[in-house]
């Protein structure tokens, strides 16, 4: 009788933990070079969310000191997650959190970029193309500005698009949606392209997601729970001024041009509903065609459209949209309208023009048409690349029906 001994276990490669630690202290030494420590409002925000509910305080009649007043607006299970940042001295809760935002830049570089765009380097240039794409996604305005303010954006952006490209039988594929729905609720309306794709374990599981954050949220924090769910995040206002030029979606760009005019609202909804119609046909074309980066991708553009607030660095999807926009192109019309259209769609952020004109206290509602155009700028870039990319779906096969299986013959 023979005995086999157990599997190893999988050990982290040395190589991966170096990095890491290099990423540690370069991220450390860039935020003392660029004055980071004195700044990062919202990493204040989240940490003040979860040191209120270590104090016993209340989660959301708490105030950002220091003169902001900001308060705290994201779901009780967002102030849990967030205690371990609040119990740690600033200095590392800082470094800590700007790692992470960094690594899942390169994430979502790594991720987006098709396998035949790794095919032609070696593994050490791998590591350095995705090392340099991770530095000049800096430039990037929505990349800068969450980086900057200490945002959640990158990583739940991270989660999403690394969830649902995974295989259809992946164990739980779909889960981590539900968990960033249950952070914060902007990610809601990627369940409806679960819905449209019939991806319904997906759907199942990100279900199960929130309403796991939800549970934990009233075990811990019931009342204050009870207060978000049925209150708080019904409050639009909580989250700052609609016409600041840094809200990039139909609403911001409506109250811009007619301030509080019973119009704005009702044209609100139905802008969002056709364009979230629209979105929901092309996402689904492109998933049916296995463009799954595409697909997520597009269907960001709702969420940042039809969301009341959709700050500048919720935008931090441009960068898989801008791989989808070039992969687009270039199948359509070759290689060098691509390089052309990549350039222009990552340069054309780094300028950050939305920050040209005139800004904070109303003074966005008195723009002239040629400052609403730098001043509405994301929403003008996403419009041009949705356009792109229905035109450029023309040319995608068509879905073949799935074989039949043998019961059914």
């Amino acid at each position: 009788m023979t005995s086999t001994s157990p599997a190893p276990r999988p050990v982290v490669p040395r190589r991966l933990l170096l990095g890491i630690a290099a990423c540690v202290v370069l991220v450390a030494l860039g935020a003392w070079a660029a004055g980071l420590f004195g700044g990062m409002i919202d990493l204040r925000v989240y940490r003040m969310g979860g040191s209120v509910l270590l104090d016993g305080g209340s989660l959301y009649d708490a105030q950002l000191p220091g003169g902001s007043g900001l308060p705290f607006t994201y779901p009780p299970f967002a102030a849990i997650v967030m205690v371990p940042l609040a119990a740690v001295p600033w200095g590392v809760a800082l470094v800590v959190w700007t790692t992470i935002s960094v690594l899942c830049i390169s994430a979502l570089w790594r991720t987006s970029l098709p396998k035949t765009a790794w095919s032609f380097f070696t593994q050490r240039k791998r590591t350095v193309l995705l090392i340099a794409l991770t530095l000049l996604s800096l430039l990037l305005e929505p990349v800068w500005q969450t980086i900057q303010f200490g945002q959640i954006n990158l990583l739940l952006t991270a989660m999403i698009l690394l969830d649902l490209v995974r295989p259809a039988d992946a164990r739980l594929r779909g889960f981590w949606l539900g968990v960033t729905i249950g952070i914060k609720l902007t990610p809601l309306p990627f369940l409806a392209l679960l819905v449209v794709t019939k991806q319904w374990g997906a759907l199942r599981n990100a279900v199960l997601g929130l309403v796991a954050t939800m549970a934990i949220g009233f075990a811990i924090v019931p009342h204050q729970s009870w207060r978000y769910w049925t209150d708080v995040m019904l409050d639009a206002n909580r989250v700052g001024g609609i016409a600041y030029t840094g809200n990039q979606s139909f609403r911001g760009f409506l109250t811009r041009i007619g301030d509080e005019a019973s119009w704005v609202v009702p044209t609100w909804f139905l802008l969002s509903a056709v364009f979230g119609l629209l979105v929901l046909w092309l996402a689904r074309r492109y998933w049916l065609a296995d463009e799954r980066i595409t697909a997520i991708s597009v269907m960001a553009l709702a969420v940042l459209y039809a969301s009341p607030i959709s700050w500048s660095h919720h935008w931090v999807w441009i960068i898989p949209l801008g791989v989808s926009l070039i992969r687009s192109v270039n199948r359509v019309w070759g290689l060098n309208p691509a390089v052309v259209t990549g350039v222009l769609w990552y340069g054309l952020f780094v300028l950050r023009s939305i920050w040209w004109v005139p800004y904070r206290d109303d003074r966005e509602l008195s723009w002239s048409f040629w400052q609403s155009i730098p001043g509405n700028s994301h929403l003008i870039l996403g419009l041009i690349a949705f356009i792109i990319l229905a035109v450029t779906s023309r040319s995608l096969p068509k879905p073949q029906p799935a074989p039949a299986t043998a019961q059914q013959a």
